[in-house]
């Protein structure tokens, strides 16, 4: 029996049924209602300016009659102002193959693909120069293209047909602003008014010049009036809110936003513009968040890409930054911004003539830009250019700052039109100053500095010092008197700078720095923890201690200061990724390969954390997987040549030698100067015996560049491959003349050695090293040539010159012991045990101190040592027949026996005979 309703109905229930009168009106009721009642609804609603509730019509509208084309021609209309570009353009096409007539559709579908910045697939749809609408379209998109001329040609055409065609002369106006003609823009915008008065977009255009010049308050005033025309206009809300974060009013700015996101909550305007507010802010994860939302949708927004680069700089992320500013620059090339932006990146990089390359083009046409003079100061000073960069500083510090001007606005406007100009003029707006007079300042300093100039350097801080002080200033100043070697007055400058802002982290580094000359390092870990105490989270801090535990040999400290930096900021990439790199240093490989997983999953779209993981999984031997990382970067940087090279490398420790030649030939066409890759290719052609090609790529690298070494080492290799040593010596001494290095030098050695000149390879080595003492990795090579040469004694003194600079040197504490117990030195136990401390897991490390232990009887322990190093690396041979020999001293033969029979399975082991001698004996 059903149960009948209560007397008094329940408050919910009241409110469903109160709310089905609007739902029926919204459509959730209205199956049956007649198309020509929705439409008739969806005019209301529009005229009414409740463009939701329009389109909600106008779906069911098509929902019923999928080929009405004056529905979707409507609707297209109605997603074209409510900003939803990628539906009206699907909409819009849809309605004209029903039959919609092109006069109705091209507006609306023009501003569809102008805003989504399809430049050239809007000259496609203009191409009736009958069409004054036709005519102006196409202007539209050539300006977009930056092609000016031929934007004002067709924009004259649209108005000589229809002359009362403001779209058309709101275009000229548009043109006028980007050849910086302020006062013929604004004559425009009045006769754009004459002709269609009250418009929206014209009054957007007037409050436009009004904000290029300068005039804030009358295009805040005009973008209200537009407001009050048009309550939810989103765009005159999201100018507004513009406005706001480039006065610095990010409170009123986020309310703003609110507001148009409650007409339209998924308008890629509105995410653009709360990453803007995001990245003034300082919050460029939330920003990156934000763009990558409009750039799902529309992957050439150029004003995202644009942002996208700069945050990227911001986060450190240099090679997602130079992807992205590359992206926008193919199709802006020679914009101001993103080339200062792309300088800075290369200048991080370490290219400062690629920066220089790039802002000399803009200096002729703006030479008194002074944040290009400050890039391009600092490009000189990197290059060590130091006369040039102080002339370049200088300049930028006598020139007053560049107030935002027309010229600015007015550039950018080249770009396009609607959104794509306003977007990137805010991004413009928002970093303006980033290199401005001060820094110009700050790089003269460090420019006379570095020149050794330094009562230049003392007399341009003081003059920054006097138009206002602040920690970085003393710190500059402190830095010039310990140039002059003012010990003492450094270190009361560095003290003045930590005053002013005792958490001052450069001040606190340099003090630190002076405490461990001082051999006081514990000092400097007190001044660390002292600031850490002050703000129990700072990861910079933990990460500066962490450095310092590090200088002292504590890589277990300095991994305990890493691992609390990441746990207390767990966000925070750049500590985690510090600490997954001295886990693997430290041979904490799973440790490093479980923290780069988390790194990437975290942010899939950083190459530094792919690149981290792809360096881990090599590290841990999961070959395969290391491939797959790079190739995935491979595939997010197609023009990175090092990619390939750790590619190559790959393959070429699996034995992939034709794998590994491909990819050194790709990162060869990438970066035909880049010696590394050079020299990579040349000896896999050469492993290859393809010495006629290696041949030529050396010749080639002569060709081109003659005064570099690359050419003549790359012949000198080939020559040594044709058993011609004393000719490759010739090559090897012309590069060592070009530029003198300890591999070119260690070539030179192992080619006089092939030509029988010992005598002459021993001078030249002895030589080098007596005029460049720190040389370790040649020391080293030398060492290791005097070791299995049989002089042990002069390989221990290398080995222990190694030692005194760097005591966790493994590979020098273990060949140490070993050529300390050919000497028979009791030493050899000690470096043996730490070498064996270190890495424990290396198999050669304990094939060494079980030697050193079987020689003073520890059999018992050696053996352990050995079976143990056998099961690590089970091909190295020379560690099973050590096994062999300590199993047959201790009696056990029939082990024993097993690993000699399979030595001598080995046809080429060197130690044959012996083994057979042994199992004679058995």
């Amino acid at each position: 029996m059903p149960t009948a309703l209560p007397f008094r109905l329940a408050p919910v229930l009241i409110r469903v049924l109160s709310a089905l009168p609007l739902l029926c009106a919204l459509g959730a009721c209205q199956r049956n209602q007649p198309t020509d009642e929705l439409m008739a609804d969806a005019r209301r609603f529009r005229e009414q300016g409740d463009a939701k509730a329009a389109i909600i019509q106008l779906k069911n509208v098509v929902q019923q009659a999928p080929e009405d084309a004056a529905a979707r021609l409507m609707l297209g209309q109605m997603y074209v102002e409510s900003g939803d570009m990628l539906s009206a353009e699907k909409e819009l096409r849809r309605a004209r193959d029903l039959g919609a007539a092109a006069d109705a559709v091209l507006p609306a579908l023009g501003k569809a693909l102008l805003a989504q910045g399809q430049y050239d697939n809007a000259l496609a749809e203009a191409r009736d120069e009958t069409n004054a609408q036709a005519l102006a379209l196409r202007g539209h998109a050539l300006l977009g293209l930056n092609r000016l001329d031929e934007a004002r040609a067709a924009f004259k055409q649209a108005l000589l047909r229809q002359p009362d065609l403001a779209d058309a002369t709101l275009g000229l106006a548009r043109a006028a602003l980007a050849g910086n003609d302020a006062e013929r823009a604004n004559e425009l915008v009045a006769q754009a008014n004459v002709q269609n008065p009250g418009s929206v977009d014209t009054l957007r255009m007037k409050a436009d010049l009004e904000r290029a010049g300068q005039k804030r308050d009358a295009a805040r005033a005009t973008y209200e009036r537009i407001v009050e025309l048009k309550p939810n206009n989103v765009q005159a809300h999201v100018d507004l809110a513009n406005l706001d974060i480039e006065a610095g009013r990010f409170k009123e700015a986020r309310e703003r936003l609110a507001k148009a996101r409650k007409f339209q909550p998924n308008n890629l305007l509105i995410f653009y513009s709360q990453a803007l507010l995001d990245f003034r802010e300082g919050n460029n994860k939330g920003a990156l968040e934000q763009l990558q939302q409009v750039l799902r949708a529309v992957p050439d927004h150029m004003p995202s890409l644009l942002l996208a680069g700069a945050v990227q700089l911001a986060l450190g992320s240099n090679t997602q930054a130079e992807r992205y500013l590359g992206q926008f620059l193919e199709s802006n090339p020679g914009n101001a911004y993103a080339t200062k932006l792309m300088a800075t990146v290369a200048l991080r990089n370490g290219k400062p003539d690629e920066a220089l390359k790039l802002v000399q083009p803009l200096l002729k046409s703006t030479p008194d830009d002074v944040e290009l003079l400050a890039l391009a100061g600092e490009a000189q000073m990197r290059a060590r250019r130091f006369t040039e960069a102080a002339d370049l500083f200088k300049k930028a510090s006598e020139l007053k700052p560049d107030a935002p001007s027309l010229r600015m606005a007015h550039g950018l406007s080249r770009l396009g039109t609607g959104e794509t100009t306003r977007a990137i003029a805010e991004l413009e707006h928002a970093s303006a100053g980033d290199a401005g007079p001060g820094r110009a300042g700050v790089l003269l300093v460090l420019t006379h500095l570095r020149a050794k100039q330094f009562d230049q350097a003392l007399a341009a801080v003081d003059a920054l010092i006097k138009q206002g002080d602040n920690p970085m200033l003393q710190n500059l100043r402190a830095g010039v008197l310990l140039g002059k070697s003012d010990v003492d007055g450094a270190r009361a400058g560095f003290m003045k700078a930590l005053a002013m802002d005792p958490l001052y982290l450069p001040a606190l580094d340099n003090l630190a720095q002076l405490d461990v000359v001082s051999k006081k390092p514990e000092d400097a870990r007190k001044r660390y923890e002292a600031a850490l105490a002050r703000d129990k989270k700072n990861v910079a801090m933990m990460t500066a201690l962490a450095r310092l535990a590090t200088s002292q040999g504590k890589t277990a400290e300095a991994i305990g200061w890493l691992e609390m930096a990441s746990k207390a900021n767990p966000d925070a990439a750049l500590p985690a990724q510090q600490l997954a790199g001295y886990y693997l240093r430290a041979g904490q490989k799973d440790k490093a390969l479980t923290l780069a997983r988390k790194l990437q999953a975290t942010d899939p779209e950083s190459t530094d954390s792919l690149s981290l993981l792809a360096q881990a999984q090599a590290e841990s031997g999961q070959t395969a997987a290391a491939l797959e990382s790079y190739a995935k970067l491979a595939v997010m940087h197609p023009k990175a040549a090092g990619i390939q090279l750790r590619i190559a490398g790959l393959e070429l420790a699996s034995g992939r030698v034709e794998q590994a030649l491909l990819a050194a030939r790709k990162g060869a066409k990438m970066a035909p100067d880049n010696p590394e890759v050079a020299i990579l290719l040349s000896g896999l052609l050469i492993e290859k015996n393809a010495l006629l090609e290696a041949g030529a790529l050396a010749q080639d690298w002569q060709r081109r560049q003659p005064q570099s070494p690359v050419g003549f080492k790359l012949e000198g290799d080939v020559l040594m491959a044709q058993q011609k040593p004393l000719d490759a010596v010739q090559r090897y001494d012309k590069a060592l003349g070009l530029a003198p290095s300890g591999a070119l030098l260690v070539a030179l050695h192992r080619a006089l050695q092939a030509g029988g000149r010992q005598p002459e390879a021993d001078a030249r080595m002895k030589e080098w090293l007596a005029r460049h003492p720190d040389d370790q990795p040649t020391r080293m090579y030398h060492a290791s040539a005097l070791l299995a040469a049989g002089d042990f004694k002069g390989a221990s003194t290398h080995y222990q010159d190694v030692l005194k600079r760097a005591p966790d040197n493994v590979v020098a504490l273990n060949d140490l012991a070993w050529s300390l117990l050919q000497l028979k030195d009791p030493a050899a136990l000690g470096h043996a045990e730490r070498a064996y401390k270190l890495a424990p897991a290396n198999a050669a490390v304990a094939d060494t101190l079980a030697a050193v232990l079987l020689a003073r009887g520890d059999t018992a322990r050696a053996l352990g040592l050995l079976q143990k190093a056998v099961t690590q690396a089970p091909t190295a041979l020379e560690i099973r027949f050590h096994l062999a020999q300590a199993l047959f001293k201790q009696g056990d033969r029939k082990a024993a026996r097993g690993h000699c029979e399979q030595l001598l399975a080995q046809r080429d082991f060197k130690h044959r005979e012996a083994v057979q001698q042994m199992l004679a004996q058995m």
